[in-house]
């Protein structure tokens, strides 16, 4: 995996990849960066991290950050499952 992958290409580009593969959901692309930055920070990921978490994750944070979009990307359950997780660390649910 290219940990070294630029800022427009996985900050902005998968999550766009997300909207054109889930039309059905009404999530933003923030959202798909917020579920995969709490999955990886393990709570909510802005009190933890100063903003904007691109610019503070370490690399392995940004790999696995990564690696959940293009999870996501290929298996929905994965995507739902961790978007549950996110709306319980933010008492969403």
């Amino acid at each position: 995996m290219n940990t070294n992958i630029s800022h427009k290409d996985y900050y902005a580009g998968l999550p766009e990849v997300l909207i054109l593969t889930y039309p059905e959901l009404t999530l933003k692309k923030d959202c798909y960066l917020r579920i995969a930055l709490d999955n990886v920070i393990g709570t909510r990921w802005d009190i933890r991290i100063s903003k904007p978490a691109y610019k503070h994750l370490s690399i392995q944070q940004r790999a696995l950050v990564i690696e959940y979009l293009n999870i996501y990307i290929d298996d929905k359950n994965v995507l739902l499952s961790h978007y549950m997780i996110s709306l319980a660390y933010r008492d969403k649910i």
